[in-house]
């Protein structure tokens, strides 16, 4: 089996797949994410990192360089996993509301963001659940002002993937939750419908970050998508 290689999302560290990691019968590698402003040098700078054929799972932020990488250096995936992704790029109002967000947490702090983060990406259900909470404030914390700012630049910059997505031969999974709504489940149906081999997964009452909520149901949907390429291409769990 490919070697699983994961890219975390913005604001997160490698602990945000530990719970995934957990879930597995095998190690995955975690592979940080460059500090950087500019989204085609991230790209660039971990295509190297990645073994040839490699399955890659990018959640987030993640998730869009592994789609500009699975575009641009198709020899290193041979399969793609996105967990709460979007191939469009931002609107304007949206490209400045990163800037916005990012002078706001120079001055407040990055306690002060995270706990912003925790209430849009967690799923109302657990919206007050303190260990989730607790991970994201240690992550946003350690992650740091700088490196937020830098990636919030190359996100609102990033190009729109939209029309490039056929050009994805590997067979793609995208997990979406329900209750996501930074990249809603539309935005993954859209890109598993885009690329030649793609499947979207919508999982019931789940937020942004179905890595921490939902590891088990995660894990289950990746040992399956590895083990049984033929399934339907929409499901909702």
């Amino acid at each position: 089996m490919a070697e699983l290689v994961c890219l975390p999302g913005l604001l997160c560290e490698a602990e945000v797949f530990a719970p995934l990691q957990a879930a597995f019968d095998r190690p995955a590698r975690v592979i940080a994410l460059p500090r950087s402003d500019d989204f085609d040098a991230m790209v660039d700078s971990l295509a190297p990192q990645i073994p040839d054929g490699s399955t890659l799972l990018g959640m987030s932020m993640g998730s869009y360089l592994a789609l500009a990488i699975a575009r641009r250096y198709p020899g290193k995936v041979g399969a793609l996993i996105l967990v709460g992704t979007n191939a469009a790029a931002d609107t304007p109002d949206a490209a400045a509301q990163r800037g916005k967000v990012a002078r706001w947490a120079a001055r407040e702090g990055m306690e002060g963001l995270a706990a912003i983060i925790a209430d849009t990406m967690l799923s109302p259900a657990r919206r007050d659940d303190a260990t989730l909470r607790d991970t994201i404030r240690r992550m946003a914390v350690a992650q740091g002002i700088e490196r937020f700012t830098d990636h919030q630049t190359a996100l609102a910059a990033r190009p729109d993937q939209s029309d490039g997505l056929d050009a994805i031969a590997c067979p793609v999974l995208v997990i979406t939750g329900s209750a996501d709504t930074v990249t809603p489940p539309a935005a993954g149906r859209a890109v598993a419908d885009g690329v030649a081999d793609g499947r979207a997964v919508e999982l019931d009452g789940v937020g942004h970050m179905a890595v921490l909520e939902a590891p088990e149901a995660v894990a289950a949907l990746i040992h399956d998508f590895q083990t049984m390429p033929a399934r339907p291409k929409d499901k909702t769990l």
